[in-house]
């Protein structure tokens, strides 16, 4: 009799193991809104895992965030803090070396499983330009494999015009940890991508730049010759952008700037400009803000596309 309520004891014991219903892995909260608004920020202002950068473009710059800057944030220079790199050829908006990287995001706190909102500083500049920055931050956060990015539309001044929003001064210190990251693939295109693009039609290349530029009748210092990418639409990213440069147009209006230029729902892409940054902004309405899954950013753009003379510049139409 032990040994048959022994069995029973056993059989009982399996049935309950193989029954009981498996445990439920923890859900992944959503993602945040790409752009997110003054009230959005407030509300999740003292998440464990929010880290607050407020974007300048120099460090010249960090007493006018000093003066006021949303509570919590820290400071970066986007040209000062070597976030982008200059080639030998004088190729400007490269990604710099990837110990370079981990240096800057490890300093600000920042880990691959961080939440971070971009503002884009600038309250009293002239002509802050911070948006194309923090959306070229954003790029780069994610193609580190930093996927929880948001951009506060409007800045800084945007979180000023709300009466409620509390402004902190002085500067907060980055508590720093260790981060190492990869480049993943499907955020970077090199000069062979775009060749390749050019002469098959496929993915659409998208030039960011004024109108005035991509037709060829002006350029700037970092490109050689005048003109575009045989094949490439036009998108301004200034068309885009609010007029302070702190921020992004309406989604709508947006989504009818990019039917404007050409470009189909959904449609693969490379966007490139002078030197990364407004292409970036064209990256982020393309695929943060419409939705287009495969979105490349040139970062050599024409200023390394015009200095090999075998490749074809045409006057944009």
């Amino acid at each position: 009799m032990k040994a048959i309520a022994g069995i029973l004891r056993a059989l009982a014991l399996v049935f309950v193991v193989f029954a009981a219903p498996p445990l439920l892995a923890k859900a992944e909260p959503p993602p945040p809104p790409p752009l997110v608004t003054p009230a959005w920020l407030s509300a999740h202002l003292h998440d464990k895992s929010l880290i607050v950068i407020e974007v300048y473009l120099l460090d010249q710059q960090r007493e006018t965030y000093e003066k006021g800057h949303v509570p919590g944030a820290v400071f970066t220079g986007f040209f000062s803090d070597g976030w982008i790199r200059t080639s030998g050829e004088g190729v400007p908006g490269l990604l710099p070396p990837q110990d370079k990287i981990d240096a800057i995001l490890g300093g600000l706190g920042v880990t691959p499983d961080s939440e971070v909102v971009l503002v884009p500083g600038g309250v009293g500049l002239s002509h802050p330009n911070t948006f194309d920055a923090s959306t070229w931050l954003f790029w780069a956060l994610n193609a580190e494999g930093v996927h929880r990015v948001s951009i506060l539309n409007g800045g800084d001044d945007a979180w000023r015009a709300q009466e409620a929003d509390a402004v902190a001064t002085g500067s907060v210190k980055p508590v720093a940890v260790a981060f190492s990251g990869r480049l993943l693939p499907g955020y970077e295109a090199n000069i062979a991508d775009v060749e390749a693009a050019m002469k098959a039609h496929e993915p659409m290349l998208v030039d960011s730049r004024p109108p005035e530029q991509f037709q060829g009748k002006t350029k700037t210092a970092a490109v050689v010759r005048a003109g575009t990418i045989p094949g490439a639409v036009n998108l301004p990213a200034q068309e885009i952008m609010l007029p302070n440069g702190q921020g992004m147009i309406p989604e709508d209006q947006v989504k009818q700037r990019i039917a404007a230029a050409g470009i189909q729902p959904g449609a693969a892409a490379i966007v490139f400009c002078n030197n990364s940054y407004l292409a970036s902004s064209d990256w982020f309405a393309l695929r943060a803000v419409a939705g287009h899954e495969k979105v490349l950013l040139y970062s050599g753009s024409m200023a390394e596309w015009t200095r090999h003379p075998d490749l074809p510049v045409v006057n944009g139409r």
